[in-house]
């Protein structure tokens, strides 16, 4: 960041001095020689380097973008099938419970104790009411 604002002093001052001396362009001054040469190397490396690692960010950024819009559509996706299965469920849970009526209703409970254990119901003069009273 140093380098760089040291690079643009040296251009704003040949500027200023370009609009005093308008024929300043063709005199060499030690100045001038120094913000004309390339900078080697060394002075390049830490600049490269902050290019690499913001390039390298921005890549990871973008695959972890990409990577959380699959999970949230493949999370989605397992979200709709559990919701069709819970819809399949609660339905077969309300026929069962239509079943479990239709095998408890009282005139089946009645038409059973019948045919397969004989029972019936008896004659009003067999029908005793036992009270239970306190003594």
């Amino acid at each position: 960041m140093k380098l760089i604002r040291q690079q643009l002093e040296r251009v704003r001052v040949l500027l200023q001095r370009l609009k005093v001396e308008p024929d300043a362009s063709s005199k060499v001054t030690p100045e001038r020689a120094e913000t004309g040469r390339l900078l080697g190397a060394t002075e390049l490396a830490r600049p490269a380097g902050v290019l690499f690692l913001m390039v390298a960010l921005v890549l990871v950024s973008a695959l972890m973008v990409i990577y959380s819009a699959y999970e949230y559509r493949n999370l989605f996706n397992q979200h709709q099938v559990l919701s069709s299965q819970g819809d399949d469920l609660q339905v077969e849970w309300g026929q069962l419970l239509l079943e479990e009526s239709a095998w408890s209703a009282n005139n089946r409970v009645e038409m059973q104790a019948e045919k397969k254990l004989k029972m019936r119901i008896p004659e009003t003069q067999g029908i005793e009411i036992v009270r239970n009273e306190p003594r």
